[in-house]
């Protein structure tokens, strides 16, 4: 499955997925928090976080020939990896639990954004 792997879908995928989390997380945090919302901020990275992992998940499905659930979940776990890393650096005293769960459920969702991203090539075919 390895030597079918599409690293310009992936690479694609990761770049897109970490760029909309970016500017969702930003922009709905920010507003949040100038509306008054408490926990505004923390509620914009976790929609960001999201969102950039469905763009990030159909990205890489839509460019890949074949598998795109695959190539998805494969993106969504780079993505899990980039925020891992930069937690940590930031000091994160997350347990090793909720680092798996974070890598569960980011393969669960990119994969299934990449899984529609390939039902969409195989209907327009």
């Amino acid at each position: 499955m390895l030597a079918g792997l599409n690293l310009i879908a992936i690479g694609l995928g990761l770049g897109a997925g970490g760029l909309s989390a970016t500017i969702v997380g930003l922009l709905l945090g920010a507003g949040l928090d100038l509306a008054g919302v408490e926990a505004g901020p923390d509620i914009g990275l976790v929609v960001g976080v999201a969102c950039g992992l469905i763009v990030g998940g159909w990205v890489a499905g839509t460019m890949s020939r074949h598998s795109g659930r695959f190539h998805g979940a494969v993106a969504g776990l780079l993505l899990a990896a980039v925020i891992t890393v930069v937690a940590r650096i930031g000091g994160s005293p997350a347990e090793t639990w909720a680092v798996v769960w974070v890598y569960v459920v980011s393969a669960l969702i990119s994969g299934a954004a990449g899984w529609v991203a390939d039902r969409r090539k195989l209907r327009r075919s």
